[in-house]
């Protein structure tokens, strides 16, 4: 879906409120991988992460008709995902005071927070998808999925010794991509912080 349909905010608000397709697929579009990872380091289970974001959307069609902006929508699904992942950790009962801690965790200074290196994320991600399609596997299967140098050497058939020749040049195009836009420096932090919650 083009952005670039909606010539205004003011279009895009009334073609949401009215009930829209295209409206809600681009909300859809842009939102879904952020708040995803969102979810996910919430609750620490993907598949789980998923469903909680995908009754967001479900909650944000049911009330399209109350919101005005996209900043209020942005709001009203980061806030229903953060609740519904409080919700779930409680009937969970990963430990007896899982809600109060995420609470303490996640105020509104750590949720901002946390917004952001989704939609960081989300713009990195963006990125390795313009990359040659191995690189792009490469990194996504490293860096997302978390797959060691040997799964994917067996994956795609090649020796590691390969593999990391391949992703250090995949790196080498991300970084450029990154820097042009002016990314770089956040993305260092990111894959910092990254390195260190794996």
């Amino acid at each position: 879906m083009n952005s670039n349909f909606f010539n205004t905010e003011e279009s895009f608000r009334k073609m949401f409120t009215q009930g829209d397709e295209q409206a809600f697929r681009m909300v859809f579009d842009a939102q879904l991988n952020p708040l995803c990872y969102f979810a996910e380091k919430l609750t620490g289970q993907r598949e789980d992460a998923e469903d909680i974001v995908s009754q967001a959307f479900y909650k944000l069609w049911k009330r399209h008709k109350d919101f005005s902006s996209m900043a209020g929508i942005r709001s009203f699904l980061y806030t229903t995902v953060r609740n519904q992942c409080l919700d779930y950790l409680k009937h969970r009962s990963v430990v007896s005071s899982a809600r109060q801690q995420l609470s303490n965790t996640y105020s509104d200074a750590g949720m901002e927070t946390s917004m952001y290196q989704a939609e960081l994320l989300q713009l990195i991600y963006l990125e390795m998808r313009e990359l040659p399609e191995k690189h792009r596997q490469i990194l996504e299967w490293s860096f997302l999925e978390e797959s060691s140098t040997a799964e994917i050497a067996e994956r795609l058939l090649m020796t590691e010794t390969h593999v990391r020749v391949e992703k250090s040049r995949a790196l080498v195009k991300l970084r450029s991509a990154l820097r042009r836009k002016q990314l770089w420096e956040q993305a260092l932090v990111f894959f910092a912080w990254w390195q260190v919650i794996r």
